[in-house]
């Protein structure tokens, strides 16, 4: 079963792995709305579909990457008190995609089984139930609480240039819960944010933001209960002892989004 080996690792947003962790994160559907507090002022932002998500682990035979996209979901962004700002921001499983390796049929094939794993796409040899694909195929991160801010008014930083529009940045902590493969954890990330304007535009009114992480935050496998599986999709109780010895335990993950102001 050995074939398991080079992709485990791949498997994005979850942790630890090991068959010795039986205690996985409480299991759930969904994750509850994540709205900004009352009386606040906040302008809609939609994640890109083009927004990227990109994975790396260290594994003790190869450093495993990948990335994923079809972004979606929607963030409230409270531009005179970022603290205020909520929302949810979600990745779709089935494009993860390896580039693990420079030969294109093995990374094709990690692929497949990463994908199989997380139980978003068909084995090579069988079909995973719909339904059970389609339950597990966003990856879910809601936003809970803003902290740590370099700068809580944005319309009061003095624009930047970049390119021809005007840019503002901040800096910033967000803390929330993150549902992968029906398990739910908290999680908190370092993010940039630029808020990008027409040149010369009203500070209150930036036409997009880029989201970008200061530095890569990590997880484990076993708390979302990923397990190896077989052709069929089938759990491979044979394939346990590859986890934490020749596949990585943790995985980085790094963000790089798009949001959009709404119509």
């Amino acid at each position: 079963m050995t074939r398991f080996a080079p992709w485990l690792g791949l498997l994005l947003l979850a942790s630890g792995c090991d068959e010795k962790k039986t205690s996985p994160a409480p299991a759930v559907s969904s994750l509850a709305p994540s709205l900004p507090p009352p009386g606040g002022t906040s302008t809609k932002f939609t994640i890109d579909p083009e927004s990227k998500t990109s994975i790396e682990m260290e594994a003790p035979k190869e450093k495993i990457k990948a990335t994923a996209t079809g972004g979606a979901g929607t963030l409230d962004v409270d531009l005179t008190n970022l603290t205020a700002s909520r929302g949810e921001v979600k990745m779709d499983l089935t494009t993860l995609t390896t580039s693990t390796f420079p030969e294109e049929a093995k990374n094709k094939s990690q692929t497949t089984h990463a994908r199989t794993w997380l139980e978003v796409a068909d084995g090579e040899e069988g079909k995973v139930d719909d339904k059970v694909k389609e339950a597990n195929r966003y990856a879910v991160y809601a936003i809970r609480a803003i902290d740590k801010v370099s700068a809580n008014d944005v319309t009061k930083l003095p624009a930047e240039k970049d390119g021809s529009d005007d840019v503002r940045v901040v800096t910033l902590v967000t803390r929330g819960d993150l549902l992968v493969h029906g398990h739910k954890v908290e999680r908190e990330a370092e993010v940039e944010l630029k808020l990008h304007y027409p040149s010369g535009g009203d500070a209150t009114k930036p036409s997009w933001i880029a989201i970008k992480s200061r530095k890569p935050f990590r997880v484990v496998l076993a708390d979302h209960e990923v397990k190896p599986r077989d052709g069929l999709g089938k759990i491979a109780k044979q394939s346990f002892h590859l986890l934490g010895t020749k596949v990585a335990d943790n995985a980085d993950i790094t963000l790089d989004l798009r949001a959009k102001a709404a119509p």
